[in-house]
């Protein structure tokens, strides 16, 4: 009994490990950045990350890639971001991209975790790559090697790994990752919420379980 109990621990713990690449994601892209035209939301473009797993992710080595809705080819080195810092367990990591040539945002900056990125990214419709590595080149409408998360946000982007999104975005919209009433991960427009409450990740009460069943190790040693 001890030993199956001990064995159901190690593997709660394991699972609860899990995978870097799995538990890192985009979760909210905004590319209205600098607009000519009509005033935008804020003042650069931007990318949100997410970590859902229960430990800290060191971001070097990985690198946000950019392409056109409609590219067929590749993601080019001068679309490339490489990134830099640590994003926690069960947090956001807000990165600034670059900013078009015209207006300056009616919104406060947000407080970026990284600045300094080169990136500028269509208002409407495009491809945002996350990569475990600061290499381009890797097709830009399909699954690839060191590939991470892909978004192709807006009405027009012919790749992404979840369901073509509805709307295009605008100059005070994002594209923001929720989930359908079937629980499957999307993208839909709508107002940024870089201040949404950090859900409890799944990871996490997989090891409370795991606790539970060590406490249960300790009482059947007592009774012993």
């Amino acid at each position: 009994m001890k030993k199956t109990v001990i064995m159901l621990c190690v593997a709660v713990l394991m699972a609860a490990a899990g995978n870097a690449h799995a538990a890192l994601v985009i979760s909210q892209i905004y590319g209205g950045g600098g607009a000519t035209s009509t005033t935008p939301l804020y003042s650069n473009d931007w990318i949100q990350l997410y970590n859902s797993g229960p430990t800290a992710i060191n971001l070097a080595g990985y690198s946000l890639q950019y392409a056109s809705a409609t590219n067929t080819s590749t993601f080019g080195s001068s679309n490339t971001q490489a990134l830099s810092g640590t994003i926690a367990a069960n947090s956001y990591f807000l990165v600034q991209e670059g900013r078009g040539t015209g207006l300056a945002g009616t919104a406060s900056d947000p407080a970026y975790d990284l600045t300094g990125g080169n990136l500028n990214l269509s208002a409407s419709a495009g491809k945002i790559a996350l990569f475990s590595t600061t290499a381009s080149g890797a097709s830009t409408t399909a699954t690839s090697a060191n590939l991470v998360d892909l978004v192709g946000y807006g009405t027009t982007a012919n790749f992404s790994l979840y369901p073509k999104m509805t709307s295009d975005l605008s100059l005070t919209t994002a594209a923001i990752r929720t989930t359908d009433v079937n629980g499957h991960t999307i993208f839909v427009a709508g107002a940024p919420n870089l201040n949404s409450a950090t859900p409890t990740p799944i990871p996490a009460a997989a090891l409370l379980f795991g606790s539970g069943l060590l406490g249960l190790v300790g009482i059947r040693r007592k009774q012993q």
